[in-house]
């Protein structure tokens, strides 16, 4: 039987950017402790907890993580990543006419044969709006926008191999299709429309780097920063 984990499901799902997005608080989360850096450092639900479905969509037609937004069905799929333990989607969705950019990650299990999927047990969303306003109001170059993608190590959680050093963000500036961190060129690039603009989602699989993506100034380089080009 599916048992519903709301103690330790991270819910991410946001319409505002702190690093591309906020991170919403836990529920449960006791009043003492620091419930951001909780949610920053999440325990992952145990995988026996859930049932299993043939498919993504409908692992997500269960989705009970997002009860505000509500999001039951998956859009257009933008990419997806999977091993035998997780998947994680990267989709578009709208919301009051306004397109996001989502990601959902789930357990994976084989069953006759085949990848089954739990319901999502993380995820987070992007508004495209927001994202442009943000990016307005903070005065950011294309780079600086890379930058607040990055900067946000929760982030990164949405992989399915932890050994790997993955980063990800969405860009409006078409140079993104050049994007290099630390000389090396994101492993994809990939159009999407979103609130009819042309915006660029990309990803680094592993970027070989032993610096941290904290920047001292995120509108602009600073010595021992990550290298960061669009040439």
């Amino acid at each position: 039987m599916r048992r519903t984990i709301f103690s330790t499901v991270i819910i991410v799902i946001t319409i505002v950017l702190t690093g591309c997005m906020f991170w919403a608080d836990q529920p449960n989360v006791g009043s003492s402790g620091n419930k951001l850096q909780e949610a920053l450092t999440p325990k992952l639900p145990n995988p026996d907890d859930y049932y299993y479905y043939p498919t993504l969509e409908e692992a997500v037609a269960h989705n009970t993580l997002d009860k505000m937004n509500n999001i039951m069905h998956i859009g257009e799929k933008i990419k997806l990543f999977e091993n035998g333990q997780y998947a994680v989607l990267f989709f578009k969705s709208t919301l009051n006419g306004n397109d996001l950019l989502y990601v959902f990650k789930f357990f994976v299990k084989e069953i006759d044969g085949t990848s089954h999927y739990s319901p999502p047990i993380v995820g987070s969303g992007i508004s495209w709006e927001t994202q442009k306003l943000t990016v307005q109001d903070m005065k950011l170059d294309a780079i600086g926008e890379v930058r607040l993608c990055i900067s946000s190590d929760s982030l990164r959680m949405f992989k399915v191999d932890d050994t790997k050093n993955f980063f990800w963000g969405i860009s409006q500036s078409p140079k993104a299709k050049n994007l290099k961190i630390e000389g090396q060129p994101a492993t994809e690039v990939i159009p999407v429309k979103m609130d009819g603009d042309t915006a660029y989602f990309w990803y680094f699989a592993d970027l070989k780097t032993d610096k941290k993506p904290v920047f001292q100034d995120i509108q602009k380089y600073v010595k021992g920063d990550f290298v960061i080009t669009m040439d």
